[in-house]
């Protein structure tokens, strides 16, 4: 494993952690910084949001493989990630713009089929990225993403050892009909009954990638349930927002935080032993590989229908070696 994360680290040494912010609506970036230079093939990116610091991870990713194989990246989704007919409507701008090929994050796995087969009917071909859809794989070229089950089951191992074996748990998750979120659910609770039986895990309601809202969930939590000894957040704005819920309680240090993906504020966070530790995925690469698909398919090369980009657990006691450089949040 640590052979493949230094060549991970060697690749992404080049690729920056962020990109430059897109703005809400149909505005979109290129490689270029302004209009799609003529005669190069261009390739819609379209992420479930703008606003969190993963889509912009993305963003560089993509941004890196237009550079590289010299296509224009047409990079736009909806400002925030609960707006499956706005997402719908920029996937049918690029299929209406005759793009060369179209790299999609499904905010609603069974929404999103319709326009990917419409795609397909015009003759556009579809990466998946990040989160699944409920369409046959013969729809697009490949599904460019983490194992989000084996994710959730390692967060699970991890904080099956935190306690010690019981207990009771919060699992804070993110949206209805999320493939990527819903497996990271589903591969934790699963964990936790097979291994750790003795550990409960109270489920909460759904945040919709809002961090305001993950406080008010799980504040709501730890109120109902005060022995809980310790939370999942299975996004970004779920862990940020249990992770805040704990301060506000007074509960640092007596309530053990796990959570998924990497921002600046929860890297700082594990530094300080306020969050135990972090499942951290490789957007970058999510987005690279995503239009080398689309290119390395039009070129006649065979492309694998899935491509695992990986993920590692992030903790205190491992975060400042040279192979998890790459998964620190900059």
């Amino acid at each position: 494993m640590l052979a493949s994360l230094s060549l991970s680290a060697l690749w992404l040494s080049g690729c920056p952690s962020s990109s430059p912010s897109t703005e809400s609506g149909s505005t979109a970036s290129t490689t270029t910084g302004g209009a799609p230079a003529a005669g190069k093939k261009t390739i819609a990116v379209i992420p479930k949001g703008l606003t969190h610091v993963f889509w912009q991870s993305v963003h560089a990713g993509a941004d890196k493989a237009g550079a590289e194989f010299g296509v224009n990246i047409k990079w736009d989704g909806p400002q925030k990630e609960n707006d499956t007919s706005g997402q719908i409507a920029i996937v049918e701008n690029a299929i209406n713009a005759k793009v060369d090929g179209i790299v999609l994050a499904p905010l609603d796995k069974a929404a999103l089929v319709g326009v990917i087969k419409k795609a397909g009917a015009a003759k556009i071909p579809v990466t998946i990225f990040d989160s699944a859809a409920d369409t046959d794989e013969s729809t697009y070229v490949s599904f460019v993403a983490t194992d989000n089950k084996k994710g959730g089951e390692m967060a699970a191992e991890r904080m099956g050892k935190l306690l010690g074996g019981k207990g009771k748990v919060g699992l804070i998750p993110n949206m209805a009909n999320s493939a990527s979120t819903m497996d990271r659910e589903s591969g934790f609770a699963e964990t936790m009954k097979a291994k750790f039986p003795n550990i409960t895990v109270i489920t909460g309601g759904y945040t919709e990638s809002d961090s305001s809202k993950s406080i008010r969930i799980a504040e709501d939590l730890l109120a109902a349930n005060p022995d809980i000894a310790g939370i999942f957040g299975s996004c970004e704005p779920c862990a940020v927002g249990a992770l805040q819920a704990v301060k506000n309680k007074n509960l640092l240090g007596k309530v053990k935080i796990v959570g998924f993906d990497n921002t600046k504020q929860m890297d700082e966070a594990v530094v300080k032993g306020e969050m135990d530790s972090l499942v951290v995925q490789n957007p970058a690469m999510m987005g690279y590989k995503g239009v080398k698909s689309i290119l390395d398919s039009a070129g006649g090369k065979k492309v694998e229908k899935r491509i695992d980009t990986g993920c590692v657990l992030l903790e205190k006691a491992n975060m400042d070696k040279p192979e998890m450089a790459e998964f620190r949040a900059k």
